[in-house]
């Protein structure tokens, strides 16, 4: 065992080190020895030809490089793969170098379109011609590149060309004659040559660049633009056909607005409008290389997302009225929009003000998670709420992130859900569907809506209604009862006043009658005639009027009463015949007034006309009162009804005016029947 201070141990610790250098050593004067990537043919250039494979790349941080420097950058050699699809907004800033080595092998001059991939602000062509020696490589290890030799004056650079020297020339900006061309610079080699070119790119501020390097050949240009357009948009149909479904949704929306004048269908079109716009936008501009397209992939889509988003917010605020219904949520949701509005209006500075596009970066990325928990801790408050309107809107939010999250986790990773090419594996196709399904539950929400709205305004309506209606049978009652208190009132003045009188008039036309005795004047007799009729008569009349006696039990005692007294003074027998009991129903003055004048009009056809010795009254009491009086009289003529006439036509007259019904006929003698539906 070696002690801490072991001679032994320290040789062999420094024969390790030596052993680690020489393997250092040997690694880099490898990796100086690796070969340039191969060249590419221009004579096989067809419409899109990949040139990734062919293709180094270094980032220099710093926007300006001398041209005599491109040769010597620490180029990477494993090509452009790895920047297909995106590149880290850490690197935005630099600027990208392409170096690749094209040749002709044909015995004619070629030309092709060079494209870098997508997108640039600049695009800057250089060429090196190396007659004598292959160029330096860099080191691949990261290690700086080989000590600068300073490069010559520009007149000596002329003599060194005519000496064979290598030297860098820029090439003219040559773009094709289209209007998406600015990602595009012409390169033409002559029969037989070969050359390393270099690109420096300038990228624009956005998430969305990409080093994908394309060679298309001069004549198929158009072609190859288009290609290169629509190879990445399968999706275009999905896309406009949901562009057409948020449309529609978008005149559905204004419509109701119109009609309704509720704002949430008026934040519903902004987020509709936004969000289809920006999604047509898209899969429209996609890949396209022109400024518009350029502003809008830099500023423009964020901005518009942004918008759609608060437009979101604040729908739902309104829509499910959180404000009077759920004020923590309100509050919490008008924060949200809030903050997501301060953050936007911070982008706009910092992406027109700061060229330090990290920062930009950071504050969209910001927003976006921003809006992820806002929607997130909305789907759990809104769970808690238990409520059926509140779950069909958590329910569309809740596909809209899960899909938006496997949409972001395709863009970073470029996972592949299926293999082979599939609109599945489209961040695009999967943002576009968790939107579908959100607009599918809102318009689930808006029927439940509108239902439980239609119920609660019917509930209102019917309200309402039996309202005034009761306040119209108050009403009514109210009249009824002053009514009835006139009719009571006035009785009782008849009763007091006229009845006293005229029973004053009766008992002294009486009074006068015994004192005059044999010597009595036929008129003192039919004062005291008339004052009886007249005293029966007004009996007839506060009877009638005296509200108490609105009942059939009253009116069929009443004209038994009468019918007795009328035929005791005659030769004429009255038998009454009535139900042991009668239920209790009421009935007006009016119709008890007329039903007892015609009863009384009967009785006295009866004892003037019939000539009968017995006369039968009988009354029926259900759903209708029903009086017979049947008398065993000579019968009446029909033929010869001229003397009765008056008396009938105002029987049937007092029946008709209270919608009940009178007959008379012969049968055994006469028949009179009185019909009232109670």
């Amino acid at each position: 065992m070696y002690g801490p201070f072991d001679p032994n141990l320290f040789t062999y610790t420094r024969i390790l080190l030596v052993c680690l250098l020489l393997l250092a050593t040997g690694q880099t004067l490898r990796s100086q020895s690796l070969p340039d990537l191969p060249a590419a043919d221009l004579a096989r250039t067809g419409i899109v030809d990949d040139l990734s494979a062919n293709t180094s790349v270094y980032f220099a941080p710093t926007k300006t490089i001398p041209k005599e420097q491109l040769p010597f950058l620490p180029y990477t050699i494993k090509g452009t793969k790895k920047y297909e699809h995106f590149i880290p907004a850490n690197l935005v800033n630099n600027k990208a170098v392409l170096k690749f080595t094209l040749t002709n092998n044909s015995d004619q001059e070629q030309s092709v379109f060079f494209c870098p991939g997508f997108y640039y602000d600049s695009i800057q062509l250089f060429k090196w011609k190396a007659p004598d020696a292959p160029p330096p490589v860099a080191d691949q290890t990261g290690n700086p590149p080989l000590p600068l030799q300073p490069a010559p004056p520009a007149a000596a650079q002329s003599n060194t060309k005519q000496a064979g020297t290598s030297y860098i020339e820029s090439l003219p900006n040559i773009l094709p004659d289209d209007n998406d061309s600015l990602g595009y610079r012409k390169i033409s080699l002559a029969p037989h040559e070969n050359s390393t070119f270099f690109a420096a790119l300038t990228f624009i501020k956005a998430p969305t660049n990409s080093i994908n390097p394309t060679l298309t050949r001069d004549t198929l240009i158009r072609q190859g633009i288009m290609l290169n357009h629509r190879n990445r948009t399968s999706i275009d149909v999905i896309t406009n056909l949901f562009a057409g479904i948020m449309l529609m949704m978008i005149f559905y929306s204004i419509s109701e607005y119109l009609q309704t004048g509720k704002p949430h269908f008026l934040y519903y079109v902004g987020y509709a409008a936004c969000t289809s716009t920006l999604l047509f936008l898209k899969s429209t501009l996609h890949d396209t290389t022109t400024s518009f397209n350029f502003f809008f992939e830099s500023y423009l889509d964020n901005i518009i997302f942004s918008a759609g988003n608060i437009c979101y917010i604040l729908f739902h605020r309104q829509f499910l009225e959180t404000k009077k219904t759920y004020p923590g949520l309100d509050r919490y949701l008008l924060w949200g929009a809030i903050t997501i509005t301060a953050l936007t209006i911070l982008y706009t500075l910092f992406f027109f003000f700061s060229p330090n596009f990290i920062i930009t970066n950071f504050i969209e990325d910001s927003t976006k998670i921003l809006l992820m928990v806002i929607l997130a801790i909305f789907i759990i408050k809104g769970l808690g709420y238990r409520n059926q309107l509140m779950n069909y809107i958590v329910c569309g939010n809740m596909s809209l992130i899960l899909l938006a999250i496997i949409s972001q986790v395709i863009i970073s990773t470029n996972f592949h859900i299926v293999k082979g090419v599939s609109v599945l594996n489209l961040a695009l196709f999967h943002y576009e569907v968790g939107i579908t399904i959100e607009l599918l539950f809102f318009l689930f929400a808006l029927t439940y809506k509108n239902k439980r709205e239609l119920i609660i305004s019917v509930q209102k309506e019917e309200k309402l209604k039996l309202e005034t209606e009761r306040k119209e049978l108050e009403k009514q009652v109210a009249v009824l009862a002053a009514t009835q208190g006139e009719r009571n009132r006035i009785s009782a003045d008849m009763h007091d006043e006229l009845g006293s009188g005229v029973t004053a008039i009766r008992l002294m036309s009486e009074i006068v009658k015994s004192k005059m005795k044999e010597q009595t004047l036929p008129e003192i007799e039919k004062i005291s005639h008339s004052a009886n009729e007249l005293l029966n008569k007004m009996n007839t009349i506060i009877w009638t009027m005296t509200s108490s006696n609105d009942s059939v039990e009253n009116l069929v005692a009443y004209i038994r009463s009468y019918a007795v007294e009328f035929f005791e003074s005659t030769a004429i027998d009255c038998y009454f015949s009535m139900p042991a009991s009668i239920p209790h129903k009421e009935i007006s003055g009016e119709k008890r007034r007329n039903m007892f004048l015609s009863v009384k009009e009967a009785l006295n056809n009866v004892a003037k006309h019939s000539q009968s010795s017995v006369v039968k009254i009988n009354v029926m009491v259900n759903d209708k009162l029903i009086i017979e009086i049947q008398d065993d009289g000579v019968g009446i003529n029909m033929e010869k009804l001229r003397k009765f006439g008056n008396g009938l036509n105002n029987m049937k007259k007092r029946m008709v005016s209270i919608n009940g019904e009178f007959n008379v006929e012969n049968q055994e003698g006469t028949r009179t029947t009185f019909t009232l539906v109670l």
